[in-house]
């Protein structure tokens, strides 16, 4: 079974890889942008067939799906911070966007026996500010910042591509996740990556943050991943949350972290770090994906955590 994923040499990509390589029979493809900078892979992209590929340039993604003709497409390329969204919002609008229609349409165009099914990784931003908790996916997208835009509306684009086409499409709505390898610009990772920094006596024992009392539903990236196969492998489409279905205070991961590394740190709250934006509890129901699939989240937050703070010791 040939498998592509965009974006692969990402955070989430280079999981997805990972636990694809362990299927027996799956014949794992990626797009990159630059095959020279792959880090995230570099220690399996022997055993990946790495293809360059911009998700503006719909006539090399055309090109690219006849060549390989995919049985199944996990997409994840894409602009996911939602800072530099709000700096700059129209390079995120054209790669959420316009790179995710450029993918359903090489999926589409294919003939129908080729067709793939097709993976679009939405966001649980798109709902926005909401009293009602859990989330369910009943709930109506109204996006409170221009990422969440972006990702409500190739959201909607693929269910319409799914309705009208006859594409096989699932859209996947996931909250926070969290492992190793994620980029420090998320807090998980910041806060391993500072503390990682703390211990190996490269800065002072003080964490700089933001509002660390908001509640986020975290995931890790590997029970995430495993979601996206087993939706595909049970031909579910329409769209589903991916989250563990709990509320947990960013204060705790700053908190677990610290424990693991055996430190005591100051935490200082910077106004650079602090959002407007930002919501004070969210948090997901995972129960249509769990009928669907049997999925549950498996691996423990500290062990989340524990990994990515010992990817940090290696990597600073």
């Amino acid at each position: 079974m040939r498998v592509l994923v965009t974006g692969i040499d990402g955070f989430v990509g280079s999981h997805a890889a990972e636990f694809l390589l362990r299927i027996p029979g799956v014949e794992v493809h990626g797009t990159v942008l630059d095959p020279s900078n792959v880090f995230n892979i570099e220690h399996i992209k022997q055993s990946l067939h790495l293809h360059n590929a911009n998700l503006l340039e719909p006539e090399r993604l055309a090109s690219l799906f006849r060549e390989i003709k995919p049985e199944r497409v996990i997409h994840l390329a894409g602009q996911a911070f939602v800072p530099a969204a709000f700096a700059d919002p129209v390079p995120t609008f054209q790669a959420n966007i316009i790179g995710g229609v450029h993918i359903l349409e090489a999926a589409r165009l294919l003939r129908s026996s080729e067709s793939p099914s097709v993976l679009i990784v939405s966001t649980g931003e798109v709902y926005g500010r909401t009293d009602r908790l859990p989330i369910t996916e009943e709930f109506p997208l109204v996006p409170n910042n221009p990422y969440a835009a972006s990702k409500a509306s190739i959201d909607i684009i693929a269910q319409q591509y799914g309705n009208t086409f006859g594409l096989q499409v699932t859209v996947v709505r996931p909250f926070n996740h969290a492992g190793p390898r994620q980029s420090p610009v998320f807090v998980c990772s910041d806060f391993a990556k500072q503390i990682a920094e703390v211990v190996a006596g490269k800065r002072e024992p003080r964490i700089r943050v933001g509002n660390i009392d908001t509640q986020r539903d975290f995931t890790d990236v590997r029970d995430v991943v495993r979601a996206y196969w087993l939706l595909h492998e049970r031909n579910a489409t329409g769209v589903y949350n991916v989250c563990a279905g709990r509320p947990l205070a960013v204060r705790e991961i700053l908190e677990t972290l610290s424990r693991l590394a055996g430190v005591r740190i100051e935490i200082v709250t910077e106004e650079s770090r602090l959002r407007s934006y930002d919501i004070p509890v969210i948090y997901g129901s995972n129960e249509k994906l769990r009928l669907a699939t049997d999925w549950s989240a498996e691996i423990p937050l500290e062990q989340t955590l524990r990994d990515t703070y010992k990817y940090w010791q290696k990597t600073i």
